[in-house]
């Protein structure tokens, strides 16, 4: 008989829900817990193991930054991450109109696009001041656009890109959101869109940009899953 071989009918499992696999001899899995999925695991024994069905994302924390000062900040040293979180926190532009945009790898060509919507508050906050239009870049954008900025004292943007795809050559594809607010609560606009991002190359950095002027605060940071 050879080593490998085993008695048909003593097979090596023992409980309900056991699976018969390999490693280098025929091995028993244990059944898993209950809700969980069979999954490759080329680090174990036998190449397999049980795992929660549809984990989330595990986020790292890549770096963070202070926006004030600089039209663009860039956090780099990214690599490895299919799927890249950029919040931007409280930020505002000395210069009044301008974009607050994200862009990849320091890309500032327009290969980046966007549709949703976009909705405004008008120049007073009232529930019947509210217009709702298309977002649409039309045309590829030089990034994503999260909202327009107001240069009034104490106004700020509050936004976030989700991309995916970064550790491909293929289309990196994001969903987007961004609120920016004046002080009083006076011209406020939101976007929610998704797009794509076109380029072959992989995600090494990540950067805000304000498309006039500096900002004057806010912060930006980046996690990877």
């Amino acid at each position: 008989m050879a080593v490998n071989s085993f008695n048909a009918q003593n097979p090596p499992v023992t409980t309900k829900g056991d699976v018969f696999t390999f490693s280098t001899i025929p091995t028993r899995l244990g059944v898993g817990a209950n809700n969980t999925v069979l999954t490759a695991d080329s680090t174990t024994a036998t190449g397999l193991k049980w795992a929660a069905a549809g984990a989330d994302a595990n986020w790292t924390l890549v770096s963070s930054s202070s926006l004030s000062g600089s039209a663009t900040v860039t956090i780099s040293g990214i690599s490895g991450a299919n799927q890249l979180l950029v919040l931007v926190y409280g930020a505002s532009s000395a210069s009044a109109s301008s974009f607050i945009r994200v862009r990849v790898n320091g890309d500032t060509a327009a290969n980046y696009m966007g549709q949703g919507i976009a909705i405004t508050a008008g120049s007073t906050y009232a529930v019947s001041n509210f217009d709702v239009y298309n977002f649409d870049i039309g045309s590829p954008d030089t990034g994503f656009r999260l909202a327009i900025m107001s240069n009034n004292a104490g106004s700020d943007c509050w936004g976030y890109v989700l991309l995916n795809g970064c550790n491909t050559s293929g289309k990196k594809v994001a969903t987007f959101a961004g609120n920016a607010k004046a002080q009083g609560g006076n011209g406020q606009t939101a976007t929610i869109a998704g797009g794509f991002y076109d380029s072959t190359s992989t995600v090494s950095s990540i950067s805000v940009n304000s498309s006039i002027g500096n900002f004057d605060a806010g912060s930006i940071a980046v996690y990877k899953a």
